[in-house]
C-alpha cells in the first residue's frame, strides 16, 4: 500500500459526513480508493469508447468487415435454409 496525503475542499468533506457516505466505508482511505478504482473504471470505458468511435471511422477496418462479410456471406444463406 502508497501513503498519500490528500487536501479536499472542507464543504466536500462536511458533504460527505452530513450525507452519511463515510458510514459506508471501514475508513476515509476506504473511501478514496473505492472512489479512485470507479474513476478508473469509468476512464477505462469512456477511452474504449473513443477507440471503438475511432475505428468506426477507419477506413482499413471498414474494408475489413466488408472482406469479411463478403467471405461468410455463403455461409449465412446456409442457416436461412434450415
Amino acid at each position: 500500500m502508497v501513503r498519500k496525503t490528500i487536501s479536499i475542499d472542507e464543504n466536500l468533506f462536511l458533504q460527505l459526513k452530513e450525507e452519511g457516505v463515510l458510514d459506508h466505508f471501514k475508513s476515509f482511505s476506504d473511501l478514496v480508493s473505492t472512489s479512485l478504482k470507479q474513476t478508473i473504471e469509468s476512464i477505462k470505458k469512456e477511452n474504449y469508447q473513443k477507440q471503438i468511435e475511432k475505428m468506426a471511422n477507419d477506413p482499413l477496418v471498414i474494408e475489413d468487415i466488408a472482406q469479411i462479410q463478403d467471405d461468410f456471406k455463403y455461409a449465412d444463406g446456409e442457416a436461412d435454409a434450415f
